[in-house]
């Protein structure tokens, strides 16, 4: 019986362990989903403020898109979602990196805020994209 309940307790560790694992999996994809995500809203801003395609209509969906997309960056980088592009430093200098993802946050809230008042956006939107660089040198691997 005894070896009956340690093989039990055995079995039951491996399992939350491959549990964990696999969490630790999914995130990395969604957060490497996400990631893609606001990657295609900025390439879509870059043509439309280019003159490339005639969808300037678009530009407020793609500016509100960032800038709900950019609430959720800090929850893609919690403790035990290491991996993906995401290099180590995210974790271990976890100050700099929640500042310069308040950075991004602040400059598409700003980014919105101009695209909504009808303003000229190019200003705005250069922000954006220094705020992504400012994180990506430091913390994504290429």
């Amino acid at each position: 019986m005894r070896n009956g309940k340690a093989a039990w307790v055995v079995c039951a560790v491996l399992g939350v362990g491959a549990l964990a694992v696999a969490a630790s999996e999914g995130a990395v994809k969604y957060r490497q989903h996400t990631m893609s995500a606001i990657g295609g809203h900025m390439q879509a801003i870059v043509d439309i403020i280019r003159g490339q395609v005639p969808h300037t209509g678009h530009l407020p969906t793609h500016a509100n898109a960032l800038a709900e997309l950019a609430e959720l960056a800090p929850a893609l980088f919690a403790e035990g979602t290491q991996g993906g592009d995401a290099l180590p430093a995210v974790w271990e200098n976890a100050e700099d990196f929640e500042a310069k993802l308040g950075a991004f946050k602040e400059a598409t809230a700003n980014f919105k805020a101009v695209v909504d008042a009808g303003e000229d956006a190019r200003g705005a939107f250069r922000g954006v994209g220094q705020a992504c660089k400012g994180c990506h040198d430091s913390y994504r691997a290429e």
